[in-house]
């Protein structure tokens, strides 16, 4: 009778450890982050600077996809101790320091700002000075009033005499772009005036355009649920739940309606168990990966961090992360992502767009995921 009950609670305590780590513990080879990972970066190392996918010819600048993406590489690199890979890394900023100094961003513009991630997670990984003065530059130019026309000058005195960013659109992307470059100047600085201020324009953003289920319209004038859209906005709460200290005025705001929001999303998943090009369509809508992986990254980091709870998500990211792997070809290229998207008037706008692989929203997204799922939970 003691050996039963013995062998009883030595399975229930087996099934307790797996339901606490089984989303990134004990997953197949072919879905090991590590492996998915290294393979992401391998791709993303393997071309020179890129345009939007669907925009032909040189960059003139690095733009915001890229900077999402190299930022997923450094963060990998680090979860993975891999030095080496960050010296390669590192290695691709160097022509932006002269010979392809054009590609450079300028801090004009909040799609442009979010740049300044790239040398201050530098900074903090190497401890160059350089990294810093130019990516808090950044962080700083974002909050300061620009050499501007009259009328432009007159909109942004209005935003920053209410606290905002002057780069303040109520764009839904925008909560991802202002969220990271404020986060890392904080972690680079220790600063609070950084994360306070992001935190502040969150929930100005999350008063203004949050809907009561939790999820964003892509514009007021279109009332549609837009996959990627409303990825940035998980991807932007879940960056900045991550680092504001809990003492933050903004903080039980911010985790109410992100809460709101990962509950939304966990009833409407398809029959895969990912997200529609349309979120609140799983049926009629496709899958759409760029916007299901950055759901994923927000459920995986709530689950580890204790901001939802862990018997009721963790099946869930683990069903997501496991159905997003056949999307993943032999290079490394994420298909069916949204090509970029500018606001609709109607359903038919978002159902009809076209699907690209290996756009680096999609590569982006699905290399935070694999960095998420390498950290133990705390």
């Amino acid at each position: 009778m003691k050996s039963t009950i013995l062998k009883i609670c030595i399975l229930f305590m087996s099934m307790q450890t797996y339901a606490q780590n089984g989303i990134w513990h004990d997953l197949p080879t072919y879905a090991d982050p590590k492996i998915i990972g290294e393979k992401l970066v391998k791709n993303f190392l393997s071309s020179d600077y890129r345009h939007f996918d669907e925009i032909k010819g040189e960059p003139p600048y690095i733009v915001y996809p890229e900077t999402c993406t190299w930022l997923g590489a450094l963060v990998f690199s680090e979860k993975t101790n891999n030095k080496a890979l960050l010296r390669v890394l590192e290695k691709r900023f160097f022509p932006l320091l002269g010979k392809r100094k054009e590609l450079m961003q300028k801090p004009n513009h909040v799609d442009n700002t979010v740049f300044g991630v790239i040398p201050l997670r530098l900074y903090m990984l190497t401890e160059n000075p350089l990294y810093y003065h130019i990516g808090i530059d950044f962080a700083d130019r974002q909050w300061q009033l620009p050499k501007s026309s009259a009328s432009d000058s007159v909109k942004h005195r209005a935003f920053l005499d209410r606290g905002l960013s002057w780069q303040t659109r109520f764009w839904i992307d925008d909560m991802y772009m202002i969220t990271a470059i404020q986060s890392h100047a904080y972690l680079a600085t220790k600063e609070r005036k950084y994360i306070d201020r992001a935190a502040y324009e969150m929930t100005v953003y999350l008063d203004s355009i949050q809907r009561p289920n939790g999820l964003f319209y892509h514009a007021k004038q279109a009332p549609f649920f837009w996959g990627r859209g409303n990825g940035w906005m998980a991807a932007g709460m879940t960056e900045l739940l991550k680092n504001l200290p809990k003492d933050s005025e903004y903080y039980a705001r911010i985790l109410t309606s992100y809460q709101r929001m990962m509950h939304t999303l966990k009833l409407n998943t398809n029959k895969e168990g990912l997200w529609g090009q349309l979120v609140d369509e799983p049926t009629e809508s496709w899958t759409e990966t760029s916007g299901s992986a950055m759901f994923t990254y927000a459920m995986i980091v709530g689950v580890k961090e204790g901001w939802l709870k862990q018997a009721e998500y963790a099946p869930v990211v683990r069903k997501a992360w496991m159905a997003i792997m056949p999307y993943i070809n032999d290079n490394g290229d994420l298909r069916d992502v949204c090509i970029g998207t500018n606001v609709g008037s109607t359903k038919e706008h978002y159902l009809n767009r076209r699907r690209l692989v290996g756009d680096f929203h999609g590569q982006a997204a699905l290399l935070w995921c694999a960095s998420a799922l390498l950290t133990e939970k705390k």
